[in-house]
């Protein structure tokens, strides 16, 4: 397998200044067949994983709990926090479906309290408030603010917050060592920076920060070899965390083709914010996240690809690495296939 074009164009993006740290891995037919670090990243490195924490996390823990029949799909949001935030009666149409397959009508970004180091109830309460803008089902918005609330109602249900649930249902059955919400201290070192603004190892994600580094939207770190593990948990049928009914739902559509398309957690074929680039099949299901990462699976070529970067430590301006991933992901395409 000839994977010098891809390599040559992640240490393009080295070279021109887009990332500072880059890793990828490929597994074909559940064998790795590349690990390749770039620039100052090694195959140890941590990466904040922004969005990833979506299907990884909430997503998954989600499903958990409905094999455990602690809640359904069909649950109304309203129900999970009119005790504690009165009604809500925007929420009352809304079910668990909607928000993780981004069809609630929520808005991308939550309400949120001008005020610095607002109390995390009053933060919550600020997501829990925010007005839809059109009615559940209506039409596809990609929304923090659906899955912030997903978080808080995994929390609520099992009565454990978000990051202990994380490590016992997933990162520990799974054997996950460095995937987790709050890297620990040990593995600060070892963190690709995302701002110099910031401590490394302080979630990039503004509102996740603001939440204390655990939510359901973003706040996941980890190495490569800990997101490919899972991957292929997931692809291979997702012992020991999912039954093979939960994965079917991760990994075909469950959104009406008219309206978009997206799994419980995943972008599939048919989403264009899928970053699958023009080669990899259309059952490939996979998600981004902002800090410059990708998770993808193709069941039709039996692979999983992760890639992780820093591409936010160059600015916001997205272009330069949204065109260097396309072209990366249909050379190992191109590679896998030959």
């Amino acid at each position: 397998m000839n994977l010098a074009t891809a390599n040559s164009i992640l240490q393009s993006g080295v070279d021109d200044g887009v990332y500072t740290h880059a890793v990828y891995t490929l597994a074909v037919d559940g064998a790795v067949v590349a690990t390749q670090p770039f620039g100052h990243a090694t195959v140890d490195t941590v990466f904040d994983l922004a969005s990833l924490t979506k299907p990884i996390s909430t997503a998954t823990l989600l499903l958990q709990s409905v094999e455990r029949g602690e809640l359904h799909l069909g649950e109304k949001v309203d129900t999970f926090f009119a005790a504690t935030h009165g009604p809500l009666d925007h929420l009352a149409d809304i079910d668990l479906l909607h928000l993780t397959t981004h069809l609630a009508g929520l808005p991308s970004i939550p309400d949120w309290p001008k005020a610095a180091n607002s109390p995390r109830i009053d933060l919550i309460r600020s997501v829990v408030k925010t007005m839809r803008g059109r009615l559940p089902g209506a039409g596809y918005t990609y929304s923090d603010t659906g899955y912030i609330l997903l978080g808080e109602i995994l929390s609520l249900v099992t009565r454990t917050p978000l990051a202990d649930l994380f490590r016992t249902r997933i990162a520990d059955p799974a054997g996950l060592t460095t995937l987790g919400y709050l890297a620990p201290a040990d593995l600060r070192e070892h963190i690709a920076p995302t701002s110099t603004d910031t401590a490394v190892g302080t979630v990039h994600d503004p509102r996740a920060r603001d939440l204390g580094g655990v939510a359901g939207h973003a706040g996941l770190f980890g190495t490569v070899d800990d997101v490919v593990r899972y991957l292929e948990i997931i692809r291979k049928g997702g012992a020991p965390l999912l039954s093979k009914a939960s994965t079917a739902l991760m990994s075909t559509s469950q959104v009406d083709p008219t309206v978009g398309a997206h799994s419980v957690g995943w972008f599939c074929g048919g989403n264009n914010l899928l970053p699958a680039g023009d080669l990899f099949s259309n059952r490939s299901f996979g998600h981004s996240g902002f800090t410059g990462c990708v998770a993808l699976i193709d069941p039709a070529y039996s692979t999983s690809v992760v890639l992780l970067t820093n591409r936010v430590i160059a600015g916001d301006d997205n272009k330069r690495y949204l065109s260097l991933r396309r072209r990366f992901m249909n050379a190992l395409a191109a590679a896998i296939t030959s």
